[in-house]
């Protein structure tokens, strides 16, 4: 049916494989608008696999602005998505097999932090103590600049098994994060780059650290659809695009399709790139990660990947997937700064991905982080019932909360008098004075005690603050 195969012998998941042949039938063109994609019942029995299966992909398609369901009547090929028969992927690698409070008893809902009693710290020790003891001994040389090749082999495979990226190792570097990726990236593309398109609101540090590196800074507002890329118009000549396109932070919003094509588009004819920043992308707490916009466009699109969220940020491991003819550039820049990652944690990272330990250690903290989210929106509904409203939480760690009736200039900082401390969306903003009834709630660090107290706490904040 359409022309799509199912293998169920691949690494990648029967969903996944579905998503993917979907979205290139409607990319290219194969599946025009307005076409009824055949009922999930009839798809499934035509594959022999389970309904489940095809209702999820048709609910993931319908996030990310595929299609789109209409009540009683059937899923349809969505409007406005560009197509292009003659799509290329690139190379494919191979595709085989408790809360924290303060001393103080401050509760911190800060947005960024795992559950790092979570890290399975016996599993990690052993991998490394055997990478230490019987590793070969070009481990304890100076190694490659671009980082081990068998840990990019791992991150490569990992790509394409869960977010259907195609990239050959070489054009992985191993990195201490995804700041410092970022950090790389602006060095290296400057001074033919000298402004860059940021999302408004967005994290502080990618503020910082393109100011630092002499950039001007053009913000873009964010809607529920992501960066309001029409605002742009023209994209100009000597400007990146920097986005968090899967889960925005702090926002939480998922840029839909449309726009994924159109930020394509736009560093096409402007001959300029996209910086992909894949904030806490394999944290989808419904369906699967949505694919990168690396996926359209190789050579045009900067991606940054991080264990900093899935694992922990005290490894210092990220990586950055470049475009071919920037690969060069990059480790001649990286080799100029002599900047290297150790070697032996990044064996152990490439053999705990290898042997399917990092897929269950994701798997059991998406448990971990969706039943703390239910908790927080269940708190949130049960002390503010219609008078909060909380978007951004299909996804990641923290969820987006706007009030209803506080002040627009509400000081947030105020709540740690309260044993709360929460932060105002106009901490992240770019230009102020339009988020003041807005907060961000960490939760992926925090026990469901620790919730239902912060929330109650918030709770009375608000009440006495007003």
């Amino acid at each position: 049916m359409y022309g799509i195969h199912i293998d169920t012998s691949l690494a990648m998941s029967v969903t996944m494989q579905l998503c993917n042949q979907l979205r290139r039938k409607i990319e290219s063109g194969e599946l025009a608008k307005g076409t009824r994609l055949p009922p999930t019942r009839r798809l499934a029995q035509e594959f022999g696999i389970a309904r489940n299966v095809v209702i999820d992909a048709y609910e993931q398609l319908t996030a990310e602005g595929y299609v789109t369901g209409k009540v009683g009547s059937g899923t349809y090929v969505a409007a406005g998505i560009s197509t292009n028969p003659f799509m290329d992927g690139g190379d494919e690698p191979d595709a085989s097999p408790s809360g924290r409070r303060n001393a103080d008893g401050l509760i911190d809902f800060t947005a960024g932090t795992p559950d790092l009693g979570s890290f399975p710290r016996k599993v990690w020790a052993r991998y490394l103590r055997e990478a230490a003891e019987y590793g070969p001994d070009r481990l304890y040389d100076y190694g490659d600049i671009r980082g081990e090749y068998e840990l990019r082999t791992a991150i490569a495979s990992y790509l394409f098994r869960t977010r259907g990226m195609r990239c050959h190792p070489d054009r992985i570097m191993i990195v201490s994060g995804s700041a410092d990726g970022l950090a790389l990236a602006a060095r290296a593309l400057y001074p033919r780059y000298r402004s860059v398109y940021i999302e408004d609101p967005t994290i502080e540090l990618a503020q910082h650290i393109f100011r630092n590196a002499r950039y001007n800074l053009v913000p873009v507002e964010v809607d529920r659809s992501g960066m309001n890329l029409q605002n742009i118009g023209c994209m100009q000549e000597g400007h990146l695009l920097l986005l968090t396109p899967s889960h925005h932070f702090p926002c939480g919003s998922i840029l839909s399709i449309q726009r994924r094509q159109l930020a394509v588009k736009m560093a096409e004819q402007s001959d300029t790139y996209v910086l992909e920043d894949d904030y806490d992308g394999d944290f989808r707490l419904k369906g699967i990660p949505v694919p990168p916009l690396y996926t359209l466009a190789p050579e045009r699109v900067i991606y940054f990947g991080t264990f900093s969220k899935t694992l922990a940020p005290g490894l210092r491991i990220g990586f950055v997937v470049v475009p071919k003819r920037l690969a060069g550039s990059f480790a001649a820049l990286r080799e100029d700064m002599n900047l290297r990652s150790p070697s032996v944690p990044q064996i152990a990272l490439a053999r705990f991905i290898s042997d399917g330990r990092l897929d269950r250690h994701i798997h059991k903290m998406k448990g971990i982080y969706r039943h703390r989210r239910n908790q927080l929106v269940s708190a949130l509904q049960h002390a503010f019932g219609d008078g909060a409203a909380v978007f951004g939480d299909e996804a990641g760690m923290h969820v987006m909360v706007e009030f209803i009736s506080v002040p627009r200039d509400s000081d947030w900082r105020l709540s740690e008098s309260y044993g709360v401390r929460i932060q105002g969306l106009e901490d992240y903003a770019l230009i102020k004075g339009a988020n003041g009834k807005r907060i961000v709630l960490g939760y992926g660090h925090l026990s469901e005690a620790n919730i239902k107290e912060g929330v109650d706490r918030i709770r009375r904040f608000i009440a006495e603050y007003r």
